[in-house]
């Protein structure tokens, strides 16, 4: 047996103890730098890491050629770490300016300086932020210098490379047009909530994802430059896109407003819809909203009225129950009705016309070109309540509006087995139920567009990065025939050019048609109020109608007559016909008989 010799054991055990040493460094070094990797440069970064959210976008809310009626302002907020300002006496080292490996050292109060020379706060201002915040906890680490600088200031101050000095985002909603379809585009809250209008309820698509980033912290809690690593992305908001023409909007706006202040009312309405589609290129009410400063405006003034507040419509109506009987054959333009000033067609039931007259020989168009509550009634008693009641519905009274807004009534239209006396026949004539005013004008436009309804529509979409998902809109309605709707027009283009109110509607060169409308309210006690809300509902041009409008004024004080209405009406027909350079009509009027 081979001996060793007692200094060659010795070498061999050396050896072998330092090959045993470098193996378990070799294996500690590759669980270290390849097996563990992961999981220690994960939990080094859990230590020393900082979570930075960023938040997205909220979306645009645009009109119908894209205009922008709400957006979000990107500011940024100034924030610093009270506790690293006085680190290491509050001095640290920075890049010296002439971009060379050598630093410089900088103190509290000259980086004060720096950043109120940006800002434009006074030095001793920041210093008192930072000895306040200390004051109250030693150990604080966050307080703001400056909150929604923009971004110039926040690239200048960037570049002045102060550790201890971090940045957030702000983000401010922004409605570049203020009150201009304020009540419909609605508004956020203070901090960022969605309230009213589209903002609420096309909230799903405006609200985005927010993204996140890590930075990477020193011992002393300074962030280390070049650390930042995005660990989530940012997924901003889609935008909205409405039917309305912010133009015309806002010209309907005007129309309104000006009779609602000349005449002293409490308020008014007007609406525009595109016949062909049955998109609201308008909906105007008085002192809308400006989303910009909503306290400004009283609480029932900040939802979109013309949705959520139904009002009996009265003479408006006597359209619908004319085109309901000309559709079941029950009359004609032509027919002829002896029409006394009141009548009393069952005990208890007593009605008259707003104008007292003797007995008159009217024919159907008359009895509308009059107004008369009476002529309609007798007339509209040929067909049963439920004939009556349905028609109601399929001109979309007594149903919700579906246009996108996230509050729209269905008003009043109680079925007709709950009808009393007089309210089976008030109804034909308006009376006994009520609408809203876009109601109204979604029933005008299915008598403009031949008898067929097409729901009424304020939302386009979602567009998500380019691709639009449309506003799922109800399936178009027959209503009435296209025969009946077309002699149903020729009675409103009487009444608009042969009409009492006719000086005030005509507008030369195109053929309008419509309908007054001289409505009771009730008064909240069981009764009627004395005085009237009144109304214009119609479309044009009448040889091919393609724009419906319908005003309301409500409690005129003077001149407190439908004239108020006529011509908030006359003054938006004007503004569409500029705005879409409609030109004038063809065809002639066909003047029909009114009395025999």
């Amino acid at each position: 047996m081979l001996k060793l010799r007692p200094l060659a054991a010795r070498r061999l055990i050396a050896m072998i103890v330092v090959v045993l040493g470098a193996l378990v460094f070799a294996v500690r070094l590759v669980n270290v730098q390849v097996i563990s990797a992961p999981e220690l440069n994960a939990e080094a970064r859990d230590k020393r890491g900082v979570p930075v959210e960023i938040p997205s976008l909220r979306g645009d809310i645009v009109d119908r050629n894209g205009v922008v009626l709400a957006t979000t302002d990107e500011r940024y907020d100034v924030q610093l770490s009270p506790k690293n300002v006085r680190l290491n006496g509050g001095k640290f080292y920075r890049a010296a300016a002439d971009g060379g490996v050598e630093t410089v050292q900088v103190t509290a109060e000259q980086a004060f300086e720096e950043i109120g020379a940006i800002t434009g706060q006074d030095p001793a201002d920041i210093a008192k932020i930072v000895d306040d915040a200390l004051a109250e906890d030693p150990k604080s680490d966050f307080a703001y210098v400056k909150r929604a600088v923009d971004l110039t200031t926040l690239n200048a101050l960037k570049e002045l490379d102060i550790p201890w000095m971090t940045f957030a985002i702000n983000h401010e909603r922004s409605y570049p047009n203020g009150a201009v379809a304020g009540s419909l585009v609605g508004f956020v809250g203070a901090e960022g909530e969605a309230q009213a209008g589209i903002e609420l309820s096309q909230d799903e698509c405006l609200t985005g994802t927010d993204g996140e980033e890590t930075y990477e912290k020193g011992a002393d809690g300074v962030r280390l430059p070049g650390s930042v690593v995005v660990t989530k992305e940012v997924q901003n908001g889609g935008t909205v896109e409405l039917t309305i023409d912010r133009d015309l909007q806002y010209e309907a706006q005007q129309a309104i407003n000006l009779q609602v202040e000349s005449s002293s009312a409490e308020w008014g309405y007007l609406v525009i819809q595109d016949v062909k589609t049955g998109e609201l290129l308008a909906v105007a009410e008085d002192h809308s909203v400006d989303p910009n400063d909503v306290d400004a405006t009283s609480q029932e003034r900040r939802e979109s009225r013309a949705f959520t507040t139904p009002y009996e419509p009265g003479s408006t109506f006597k359209t619908l129950t004319a085109a309901a009987l000309l559709d079941q054959g029950a009359a004609t333009v032509y027919t002829q009705n002896y029409t006394p000033y009141s009548w009393n067609p069952e005990p208890g039931v007593s009605f008259k016309d707003s104008e007292v007259h003797g007995d008159m020989p009217w024919t159907l168009a008359g009895i509308i070109v009059e107004s008369s509550n009476v002529g309609i009634s007798m007339l509209g008693s040929r067909m049963s309540e439920s004939t009556r009641y349905d028609y109601l519905q399929r001109f979309g009274i007594g149903e919700a509006t579906d246009t996108g807004m996230p509050l729209e009534s269905a008003g009043m239209l109680a079925p007709y087995e709950e009808w009393d006396r007089q309210t089976s026949y008030s109804t034909m004539f308006g009376q006994g139920l009520s609408a809203t005013i876009v109601q109204t004008a979604s029933a005008y436009q299915a008598i403009a567009n031949d008898g067929v309804r097409i729901a009424p529509s304020l939302v386009k979409g979602c567009n998500r990065d380019g691709e639009v998902t449309p506003f799922e809109s109800r399936e178009p309605t027959r209503v009435v025939s296209a025969e009946a709707a077309s002699e149903t027009r020729k009675m409103l283009e009487a009444m608009a050019t042969d009409g009492w109110i006719a000086d005030d509607a005509q507008v030369p060169g195109y053929r309008l048609g419509g309908k007054t409308g001289t409505a009771e309210q009730s008064d909240g006690a069981g009764g009627y109020r004395a005085d009237y809300v009144y109304s214009f509902a119609g479309m044009f041009p009448m040889d091919d109608p393609q724009y419906v409008v319908v005003a309301t004024v409500a409690y005129p004080k003077s001149p407190a007559s439908t004239e108020v209405a006529v011509r908030a009406w006359h003054d938006a027909v004007e503004a569409t016909i500029r705005r879409f350079h409609l030109p004038p009509s063809s065809g002639s009027y066909e003047r029909l008989p009114t009395t025999y």
